[in-house]
């Protein structure tokens, strides 16, 4: 899936995440749940897409996955494909996000839910961003 995005299929995500992202998160999320952040985003989101394994085989389509990062979560989406995943987007909410620890997660962010075992670094960004990254996460939730 190491193909770029066309600018066609880049806009209407942009579009999607522009009226799904909630912003302004609260830092209080907790392990067995993540609140849904809200308000206005400080900066354009970062949307991940890549491929994605459970125990070193293809993860399952349909599977609900989300990303957080200062203790809230951006929308959650589900998996396109077996292996592949899209549109899984967070914004900055605080100053504090910019350089925090964006997280992502297999299933429902009410639980249960799995962590990837790869992380990102949010940055400050004046576009959207676009990113590739492969996950790989240990079990299904």
């Amino acid at each position: 899936m190491r193909q770029h995005l066309s600018r066609r299929f880049m806009l209407l995500v942009l579009v999607a995440v522009a009226s799904s992202v909630a912003v302004a998160c609260s830092s209080d999320g907790t392990p067995s749940s993540f609140p849904p952040c809200e308000g206005n985003p400080l900066a354009f989101p970062h949307i991940y897409g890549g491929t994605f394994s459970v125990d070193g085989e293809p993860g399952p389509q349909g599977v609900p996955m989300f990303a957080t990062l200062g203790g809230c979560r951006g929308p959650f989406n589900e998996s396109v494909r077996p292996g592949e995943y899209i549109n899984v987007s967070i914004a900055a909410q605080s100053e504090d996000n910019f350089g925090g620890e964006i997280r992502f997660y297999l299933g429902h962010p009410d639980g249960p839910f799995v962590e990837a075992d790869q992380k990102a670094t949010y940055q400050r960004t004046s576009q959207p961003q676009f990113i590739e990254l492969d996950l790989t996460f240990s079990e299904l939730p």
